[in-house]
């Protein structure tokens, strides 16, 4: 099957980017023929080594020359690799290739976010897979017919973008580790905040904050003003979190929404006990509160109560790892593989 994955960029730091990658190697190998079409990107050289073809399509900013420029750039992209199907995992794509769903072109979409305003362009395709069961019911909510909608959850045990052998980091115990991006939609205030109750019972605990974001200052002086800033480290972007997963003993995400976030797959392969807010896909991807402890978002207290559970026992903090483990063996990234072939033969 000749499949054409579409999207803005593929620099990392980036969910969808991470998704669409994996995909496209994973399928390569698979003996798929695979394209890779976007502007720029710092994963560029790792899919060309994979077999899959990139082509150059800029994003369509907002003015007309630039969605013309981009347009004509997917039309010879197009014509030069002929797709059977168009997978489109962002919203601007999904303008550029209407034309080419009248025209008969089989159109994939991954909806990442549901919840972004722009998200009923991802719904004109000929089938919209969301990353978890929260996603779908999001998008039935928003009109679109559930004969549509498939639902494929997300999995990156096996990336292609992760090197096979690697060290796990030299952190202080006991270490709390969460990766997400550094913006409000993440609780990273929450999680500080957290921290800030957690240390006035526990103040052994160490703090490991990996991610980047236009908000990183602001949390940085928050850790100050909470008196927390020598026991939170804030560490950026890091290329392999499993670095840190595996040297953790206690993974946290405090997200406000969240689809389906790799990184829980990624602690739960690692053995991490997670602590994580019962929003969007999260409970599905710990099976409901089987594989980790979910509480309420927005919650610092209920969060730090968590946390301090698990570092008041051992045999907690244990009994948790192993739970993570349990089952994790699904989150696979050639699970996602195979159950995204299921969606795209009912169309080719």
């Amino acid at each position: 099957m000749r499949i054409l994955h579409l999207l803005n960029h593929c620099g990392k730091a980036n969910g969808h980017v991470n998704v669409s990658v994996d995909m496209a190697c994973t399928q390569s190998k698979n003996g798929h023929i695979v394209g890779y079409g976007c502007s720029k990107g710092d994963f560029l050289p790792l899919l060309e080594r994979a077999g899959v073809r990139t082509f150059k399509v800029e994003e369509p900013h907002r003015n007309l020359p630039d969605f013309f420029r981009a347009q004509a750039e997917l039309w010879k992209t197009i014509r030069a690799f002929r797709p059977d199907v168009i997978h489109v995992h962002m919203a601007a794509q999904s303008v550029l290739v209407q034309p080419y769903r009248l025209l008969g072109y089989k159109v994939v979409t991954t909806v990442h976010n549901e919840f972004d305003r722009s998200v009923w362009l991802m719904g004109l395709a000929s089938r919209i897979v969301t990353v978890s069961k929260a996603g779908y019911e999001g998008m039935a909510r928003r009109g679109f017919n559930r004969r549509k909608i498939r639902i494929v959850l997300n999995g990156s045990v096996g990336s292609p973008r992760l090197k096979q052998d690697f060290a796990p980091a030299q952190l202080q115990h006991p270490a709390i580790v969460t990766a997400a991006g550094m913006h409000p939609r993440k609780g990273i205030a929450d999680l500080l905040h957290a921290f800030k109750i957690v240390k006035e019972t526990y103040p052994e605990p160490h703090l490991y904050l990996l991610g980047e974001g236009p908000c990183q200052a602001e949390y940085e002086a928050l850790a100050v003003e909470l008196n927390i800033a020598d026991s939170a480290h804030f560490l950026g972007f890091r290329d392999d979190p499993r670095e840190y997963l595996t040297a953790a003993d206690i993974f946290v995400l405090a997200s406000h929404s969240d689809p389906g976030p790799l990184v829980i797959a990624e602690a739960r392969n690692a053995g991490c006990a997670i602590v994580a807010t019962n929003v969007g896909g999260i409970p599905e991807m710990l099976d409901h509160g089987a594989a980790g402890l979910l509480v309420p978002p927005r919650d610092p207290a209920a969060l730090a109560a968590a946390i301090g559970g698990l570092l008041a026992s051992h045999a907690e903090l244990d009994k948790y790892s192993e739970l993570a483990r349990t089952n994790a063996t699904r989150f696979t990234i050639s699970r996602v593989c195979q159950e995204m072939d299921e969606v795209y033969r009912e169309l080719v």
